[in-house]
């Protein structure tokens, strides 16, 4: 039993499920990152543009893939009754550290328009306090974006 359980852990074989628990991630973070540009109810290019450079920054992914999470995002978050899918796949697959990133990504777009409304405030405080950011550093965060 032992040896089983060594080898299981030894095993150099790739996890042939890999590349689409990746994806998931992908589209999970692209669906947050839309919610955020939408919220406000007003969906500015600019706001569009800081999106697309969040995926990219993110994930390393080049213009046309982030333009293909983000329309799989938008998808994605047309059908939700509530955060709890994206924010549950995050959380399972992220530490402090990009889950404090990703937060700051939210705030840029919020701020990308030149103005921080009630909505999007709120928005970006709740996903923070879902995704288990400590409010000390999804303020800190802020700050970073507004600059």
């Amino acid at each position: 039993m032992l040896r089983t359980l060594k080898k299981l852990f030894d095993d150099p074989r790739p996890n042939p499920h890999a590349h689409l628990e990746i994806h998931h991630l992908e589209v999970a973070v692209a669906c947050l990152l839309h919610e955020s540009k939408r919220v406000d109810l007003d969906e500015a290019d600019e706001e569009h543009r800081v999106a697309s450079d969040a995926l990219k920054s993110l994930f390393d992914v080049n213009e046309a893939e982030s333009e293909a999470l983000l329309r799989e995002g938008r998808e994605k978050a047309r059908h939700l009754t509530s955060y709890y899918a994206p924010v549950a796949v995050i959380k399972r697959d992220w530490g402090l550290e990009h889950r404090v990133q990703l937060v700051e990504h939210l705030w840029r777009i919020a701020w990308a328009d030149g103005r921080l409304e009630r909505d999007e405030d709120h928005y970006v405080r709740k996903i923070a306090h879902l995704l288990y950011v400590p409010n000390t550093q999804c303020m800190l965060a802020r700050s970073r974006a507004k600059r």
